[in-house]
C-alpha cells in the first residue's frame, strides 16, 4: 500500500516538471498548427468570395436591337408623360391666370393706348429671350426633345474593369471613366460630372449633363455572363419624371 501511494506521488512530481512537461506540449504542436492553417484557409476562402461577388463587366459588347428599346420607342414614352402632366400644367397656369386677371385688366383699361405700346415692347424682350435660348442649344445645351445621352454611340462597349475603376469606350468615340469609389468626377470627354459604384447586385453609374439632364444606368450581367442588361432613367427639363428604358447586349469576346 505504501508502494503504490509513492508510486503515485514521483508519478505527479515528474509531471509537474518542467523537462517532464515538455514532451506532451510537443505533442500538441501538430494540432495547433493544423488549426492555424485551417483558419488561414478560411480567412482566404471568405476574400476570395467577397472579391468574386462582385460583378465583372469586362468585354466587348453589341447592341440586340430586337431587345432594346428603341429611339422611337423612347420618344413615345417622352411624347406620352408630356401628355400626361401637360393638364397638371395647364390648370396651375389657370389658377395663376385667374388670380392675376383683376388688376391686369384694371391697368390697361386705365391707360390703353401706352399699354399698347408696352405690349409692343414687351414681344421686342421676348424674342430676345428666345434668341438666347437658340443660341444656349448651339453652345451645346441640350433642347428639350432630344434624345438621351449617349443613344446614338452606344451600339458597341469596349469596358475595361479592375477592383478599383471602370473604362468605356462608346462606338470608339466617348470614353467614360469612372473610379468605384461613389466620388463625383468629371469624365465622358469633359462632358459630364460621373458617379460610379459597383455592388453585388451589379454595376451603377450616374452622368449629369448641362441643362439638367441625367442619366443614370444599372448594369446586371446574366448569369453565364454572355449577356448585359442596362436598365437607363433619364431626366430631361422636358418633363418631372424620369423616363426609363432598356438596352440589351451580347458579349462578342468569348
Amino acid at each position: 500500500m505504501v508502494k503504490t501511494q509513492r508510486g503515485k506521488a514521483e508519478a505527479r512530481s515528474d509531471f509537474r516538471h518542467p523537462q517532464c512537461a515538455v514532451p506532451y506540449l510537443r505533442s500538441f504542436r501538430p494540432v495547433a498548427v493544423l488549426i492555424t492553417i485551417s483558419l488561414s484557409f478560411g480567412v482566404a476562402t471568405v476574400i476570395h468570395a467577397a472579391s468574386t461577388s462582385m460583378a465583372d463587366f469586362t468585354g466587348i459588347w453589341r447592341l440586340d436591337d430586337q431587345h432594346s428599346d428603341s429611339p422611337s420607342d423612347i420618344a413615345t414614352r417622352l411624347h406620352l408623360e408630356e401628355k400626361a402632366e401637360k393638364p397638371a400644367q395647364l390648370s396651375t397656369g389657370a389658377a395663376t391666370g385667374t388670380s392675376s386677371s383683376g388688376p391686369s385688366a384694371n391697368h390697361k383699361g386705365g391707360r390703353g393706348g401706352h399699354g399698347g405700346g408696352l405690349g409692343g415692347g414687351h414681344g421686342r424682350g421676348g424674342n430676345h429671350s428666345q434668341n438666347k435660348t437658340d443660341d444656349s442649344d448651339g453652345n451645346g445645351a441640350p433642347k428639350a426633345d432630344d434624345p438621351p445621352p449617349l443613344l446614338a454611340e452606344d451600339s458597341i462597349m469596349n469596358v475595361q474593369q479592375d477592383t478599383k475603376a471602370i473604362h468605356v469606350v462608346f462606338d470608339g468615340k466617348d470614353q467614360l471613366d469612372g473610379r468605384l469609389d461613389g466620388i463625383v468626377r468629371q469624365s465622358l470627354n469633359g462632358n459630364a460630372m460621373v458617379q460610379s459604384q459597383l455592388g453585388a447586385d451589379g454595376l451603377e453609374i450616374s452622368m449629369q449633363f448641362d441643362g439638367e439632364v441625367r442619366l443614370l444606368q444599372r448594369w446586371a450581367r446574366s448569369t453565364d455572363g454572355h449577356h448585359l442588361i442596362v436598365t437607363e432613367s433619364w431626366t430631361t427639363p422636358a418633363v418631372k419624371q424620369p423616363i426609363v428604358f432598356k438596352r440589351t447586349y451580347d458579349r462578342l469576346d468569348i
